[in-house]
C-alpha cells in the first residue's frame, strides 16, 4: 500500500532537507514524497533538486499558505494513504511502518496519530501527549499500546485542545478528499479545523509511541504572531459552540476549551507587560463564556496593587494564575 507523504515548506532551506531525509529513511519504503515549495525565495528548490531519490517529487506553488500547500500536495498524490510532515519536524524510522500496520489491522479506523517528542531550544519533552491537559488522562490505559478512539471521544477532546499534530498524522486519502481537505480560508489553526470536521464521523487510532519529533522553530506562528494564532483558536471554538445546541456534554467541553484559550491569550499580553490588552482579552472572554474566573483575571490585571493586597505571593507575580 503506497503512502503519499506531503511536506509543505516556505523559506526553510535550512531544515527541510532534514525532514526529507527522515522520510526517505523510513523502514516502510513504498512511499512517494511530495514537497510543496510554497513560493520560497531562498535556495530551497536547488537543495531539493540535488537529492537523487526517485521517490521525491517537488511541486512549486504560489505563496498561498500551509493549507493551500498541503491541499496542492494531496492533489498530486497517488497513494491510498496520505501522511503529513512539517518542514521543520522529523520522523523516527519506524513511523510509517507502525501507523500503516494499525490501519491494516483496523479497517474501521480512518486516521492514525502518534505521540511526539517535542524540542524547543534546549528543552526536550519526551512525550508531547503527556504534556496535554485533556488527552493525557487517556494515557493511563494506553502505556505503549494502540488505542482505537470512537468519534465522540476524539471530538470532545478536540473541543478543549488539539493533541493531534499534522506531523504525527496518517489518514486514508479518500477520507481526506471527501472531507474537502484543509479549509484554505484558515491561515492559522487549519489543522485543528480539519480534525474537528473529521472527528464528527471518523474513528481514530492512537499509537502511544513518540514516532515524530516536533521542533519549535524561531519562525513558528505561536512565537512570531501568537496574537493571530490565539485569535484564530478562539474564533474556531466559538464557531464550533454555535453548532452544539442540545448537547450539554459538548457545550461544557467547548466552554472549557474557550476559557483555556482566553487565559493563554491574556497571559501572552501579561508577559509582554501590556495590561490594557490583557484586560480586554479577559473581559471579552468573560462575555463569551460567562467565566467568573476570567472576570477576576481582568480585574487583577487592571488593578494589580489591589490584587497584591488580597492574593498570596507568587514567584511570577500575583496576576499570573495559570491553572
Amino acid at each position: 500500500m503506497t503512502v503519499s507523504v506531503v511536506i509543505p515548506t516556505y523559506n526553510r532551506a535550512g531544515t527541510v532537507l532534514d525532514a526529507v531525509q527522515s522520510v526517505l529513511a523510513q523502514e516502510f519504503a513504498d512511499l512517494e514524497l511530495i514537497v510543496v515549495d510554497d513560493g520560497s525565495t531562498d535556495d530551497t528548490a536547488a537543495r531539493l533538486a540535488a537529492i537523487p531519490d526517485p521517490r521525491l517529487r517537488c511541486v512549486r506553488g504560489e505563496h498561498a499558505g500551509v493549507s493551500a500547500a498541503r491541499n496542492l500536495g494531496v492533489s498530486h498524490a497517488k497513494g491510498a494513504l496520505v501522511s503529513f510532515l512539517d518542514s521543520d519536524d522529523l520522523w523516527r524510522p519506524d513511523k510509517l511502518a507502525r501507523e500503516i500496520a494499525v490501519l491494516g489491522t483496523h479497517p474501521e479506523v480512518d486516521a492514525v496519530f502518534s505521540d511526539l517528542e517535542k524540542r524547543q531550544g534546549d528543552q526536550v519533552f519526551p512525550s508531547f501527549m503527556r504534556q496535554t491537559a485533556v488527552f493525557s488522562r487517556r494515557l493511563s490505559t494506553a502505556a505503549g499500546r494502540v488505542v482505537v478512539l470512537e468519534p465522540r471521544e476524539v471530538h470532545l477532546c478536540l473541543l478543549e485542545e488539539v493533541p493531534i499534530k499534522p506531523s504525527a498524522l496518517t489518514l486514508r486519502r479518500d477520507v481526506f478528499t471527501r472531507a474537502g481537505g484543509f479549509d484554505e480560508s484558515w491561515t492559522s489553526s487549519e489543522d485543528w479545523e480539519l480534525l474537528l470536521r473529521l472527528s464528527r464521523v471518523h474513528r481514530f487510532a492512537y499509537v502511544d509511541r513518540p514516532l515524530a519529533v516536533l521542533r519549535v522553530s524561531a519562525d513558528s506562528l505561536h512565537l512570531t504572531d501568537q496574537a493571530r494564532g490565539e485569535t484564530a483558536m478562539i474564533r474556531l471554538l466559538a464557531r464550533e459552540r454555535a453548532g452544539l445546541t442540545g448537547d450539554p456534554e459538548a457545550l461544557a467541553a467547548v466552554r472549557r476549551g474557550l476559557v483555556t484559550r482566553v487565559k493563554h491569550f491574556g497571559w501572552h499580553y501579561v508577559d509582554r507587560g501590556e495590561r490594557g490588552r490583557a484586560c480586554r482579552v479577559f473581559l471579552k472572554g468573560f462575555v463569551l463564556t460567562g467565566s467568573a474566573g476570567l472576570a477576576a483575571r481582568a480585574l487583577a490585571v487592571w488593578l494589580p496593587s489591589a490584587w497584591r493586597a488580597r492574593a498570596p505571593a507568587s514567584p511570577r507575580g500575583p496576576i499570573v494564575v495559570r491553572s
